[in-house]
């Protein structure tokens, strides 16, 4: 997968939300690719609902993320809760 992308960021985001969001962003990835610790990445997933709350802003925000990566926030969201297992690996 090329990483030659920007994440989507909102102007209204403090600096600390931008950083939970690039870590949010790079664990999305991360389970998309070689696997995350499944309570590490719903920790991030909570953190991503507290600072961008907006159901609408959320769907943007996957929108343009899947446009540059290729990868769904919401299917990997999906993925996480639909599972027990410690190690989250999403299949395509």
């Amino acid at each position: 997968m090329e990483n030659n992308y920007a994440y989507p960021l909102m102007p209204e985001w403090s600096k600390d939300e931008i950083i939970k969001m690039v870590e949010f962003y790079a664990a999305v990835e991360q389970a998309n690719t070689t696997g995350i610790d499944r309570e590490n990445f719903l920790k991030k997933v909570a953190e991503y609902h507290k600072i961008e709350p907006s159901i609408a802003a959320q769907k943007q925000l996957d929108r343009e993320f899947k446009t540059v990566s290729g990868l769904s926030i919401y299917q990997t969201i999906k993925a996480a809760n639909e599972t027990t297992k410690k190690w989250l690996k999403v299949r395509k």
